[in-house]
């Protein structure tokens, strides 16, 4: 047999037999059987690739993670929040609620519900009237002091007219010196302290209490505290600013108390 047939003849029974290996087995990528060095090569550039990745995949997973606790986190502080509101509220009804047991002439704990449209009326509105055993000019207190008095009641509601109200007014006197005076309502947060004589000796931060002489606020109840006194003017009284201890824009909750 001539050479060249010969070599044809090898040449297809290794063709046919790497046919047959491939079919039985699987399938190689062109030139695969040839070059090994290309599967190392597929190799690491997958593994380059991996550790190119995981620094982004890492950072994506921790980003994750920060949204979850953050999110986590807010729930918490909302909750705890929830929880010092009715904390807060529950300290405010037991000091008030300790006027009961302070005063024999505790009527009601009521719940403010609305305020006053008009910019010179400082009234509250409760949510008890009549039907609690609410009625006209009985005093409301806060756990701080005087609040005002109750300007007009309905069934299921009243009227509280605040200490700043410009038709408020309050029969006084001095903690320590016993001077007696009046405090009227100027329409804003600061009052005046009325009738106190050019040479009685009144010092800034001076208690004010009711001193009941008015017939209608027991006596005794914290009002406010001296802010101011001026005695440049020539006169019969000084002019005295007066700072309530209650601020009447944060009420929220107040006793009501008749005098006996």
């Amino acid at each position: 047999m001539p050479k060249k047939w010969l070599l044809l003849l090898l040449f297809i029974i290794l063709t046919l037999s790497l046919m047959t290996y491939q079919s039985n087995r699987q399938r190689l990528l062109p030139f695969q059987f040839l070059s090994p060095a290309l599967n190392r090569f597929h190799e690491a550039k997958t593994s380059l690739k991996d550790s190119i990745n995981a620094p982004f995949h890492r950072m994506l997973l921790r980003e994750e993670e920060n949204i979850r606790l953050k999110a986590e986190m807010g729930k918490m502080l909302q909750e705890q929040q929830a929880c010092r509101e009715i904390f807060l509220e529950n300290k405010r009804l037991r000091e008030i609620l300790a006027l009961k047991e302070k005063e024999h002439k505790y009527i009601a704990t009521a719940r403010v519900i609305g305020r006053s449209t008009d910019q010179w009326s400082n009234t509250l509105i409760l949510d008890k009237g009549s039907s609690a055993g609410i009625a006209k000019d009985m005093i409301a207190v806060t756990e701080k002091g005087l609040a005002g008095k109750i300007a007009g009641v309905s069934d299921s509601y009243s009227y509280l007219l605040l200490v700043g109200d410009i038709n408020f007014s309050v029969a006084v006197r001095l903690q320590e010196n016993r001077t007696e005076g009046v405090v009227s309502g100027t329409g804003f947060r600061k009052c005046q302290l009325k009738y106190i004589p050019y040479e009685e000796e009144v010092k800034k931060d001076d208690i004010i209490i009711t001193s009941g002489l008015d017939m209608l606020f027991p006596h005794g109840i914290p009002v406010g505290y001296v802010s101011k006194v001026n005695k440049k003017d020539i006169g019969f009284f000084q002019d005295i600013e007066a700072l309530p201890y209650v601020d009447t824009s944060k009420i929220e909750i107040v006793a009501i108390i008749h005098k006996e």
